[in-house]
């Protein structure tokens, strides 16, 4: 199908761009090694044997959502499983931001193996920021969302940074090409680094170069050898490049519904060994002042906190995307929820308190 570069993100176009995005913007693969899967038992449980109030919730997303994959693990097996929009257990779904999310998981295996050091400054893996506003900043704040830098994550004026990832049509106004020629463009912002909670997709980006330079491999290579293949992926994911070959991890990044499961069912689960428990632990639970003084979303987005590229609200770990990509995990429970989704629009405050909704009553019923 042909599509306008443009508008691909969007609906009615992502109905179906979100399960093709290798057909419209360069993609890598993230490979997983040769043998099986991790196991990912199925003990089925049929809507009628849910609590009404939970079996409601899933009927009415199914029904009004723009879902397309469903998906709950409890305790490693999965217990429901939908699919709708013509996505099937093999299509790969884009996930926006969950993305970032999933290199807050690989810097964790880095820094667990002494590769990368949270301390360190970010100029000194990527000098190519120096005099910008990414100046000072260190590698924690940058997983933190915590760089103070003159960004704004206003998804209406969001084209010139995807020029840069390759995701829109070069145009006027939009200098920069690529990613790394974008970061020394982005100034300091009106505070200092570590003051506020300020969330920004080329923070992540520029993360995931960082995350390569000192593991040493491509952003793709580091994922499939240190995360994608330890987790027992079933299946190779995907993630978009811009025109010079950089990642574009803070939305780029596409995988089936059963591996996004296998990955919250790995936070649900403490890592496994995968990523430390120290460092899963940790996840979503960044500096409480700092999120308290942020700037949009941090007011707007009913989360907690939070902290290494990951959410906290209500008490659950989570990684979301704009356009209702959902990864929710739930320790204590053993439960994690994922949706996959096409919303028309990037944000939809009906369809957010859906998914809490859903996640609540499906956490409820299945724990007990």
């Amino acid at each position: 199908m042909a599509l306008p570069l443009e508008h691909w993100q969007v609906g009615p176009a992502n109905r179906w761009s979100y399960q093709h995005v290798d057909q419209l913007v360069p993609t890598v693969a993230v490979s997983r090694a040769a043998g099986e899967p991790s196991a990912l038992a199925e003990r089925p449980v049929s809507l009628d044997g849910l609590p009404p109030s939970a079996a409601a919730s899933v009927a009415a997303l199914l029904e009004r959502g723009w879902v397309d994959g469903l998906a709950v693990v409890r305790d490693g097996a999965l217990v429901l499983e939908r699919y709708c929009n013509g996505m099937t257990a093999r299509t790969l779904h884009l996930s926006q931001s969950v993305g970032k999310s999933v290199l807050g998981l690989l810097v964790g295996v880095l820094v667990d193996t002494g590769r990368l050091d949270p301390d360190a400054p970010v100029v000194e893996h990527v000098p190519e920021v120096a005099g910008s506003g990414y100046d000072g900043a260190r590698v924690q704040h940058l997983l933190d969302m915590t760089a103070a830098v003159d960004f704004v994550e206003d998804y209406a004026d969001f084209w010139r940074y995807d020029v840069a990832c390759g995701w829109h049509p070069p145009a006027p106004g939009a200098d920069a090409r690529s990613i790394l020629r974008f970061l020394p463009t982005i100034g300091p912002a009106a505070w200092g680094h570590g003051e506020r909670f300020h969330y920004a997709t080329p923070n992540t980006d520029l993360l995931g170069v960082v995350a390569e330079r000192a593991g040493g491999a491509p952003l793709a290579e580091l994922l499939g050898r240190d995360l994608w293949t330890p987790l027992g992926a079933a299946q190779d994911a995907e993630l978009t490049v811009d025109p010079c070959g950089t990642a574009a991890i803070g939305g780029g990044f596409c995988a089936t519904l059963r591996d996004y499961a296998r990955l919250g069912a790995l936070v649900a689960d403490g890592g496994r060994g995968v990523v430390s428990s120290a460092w899963v632990g940790g996840l979503g639970a960044g500096d409480d002042a700092a999120f308290v003084r942020g700037t949009a979303p941090a007011t707007e987005s009913g989360a907690s906190s939070y902290g290494r590229q990951w959410w906290r609200r209500d008490g659950r770990t989570m990684a979301r995307g704009i356009h209702g990509q959902l990864v929710a995990a739930d320790p204590a429970a053993g439960v994690t929820v994922v949706v996959l989704s096409s919303w028309p629009t990037a944000t939809d405050p009906g369809l957010e308190a859906a998914h809490r909704s859903l996640v609540a009553r499906l956490g409820d019923a299945l724990a007990s």
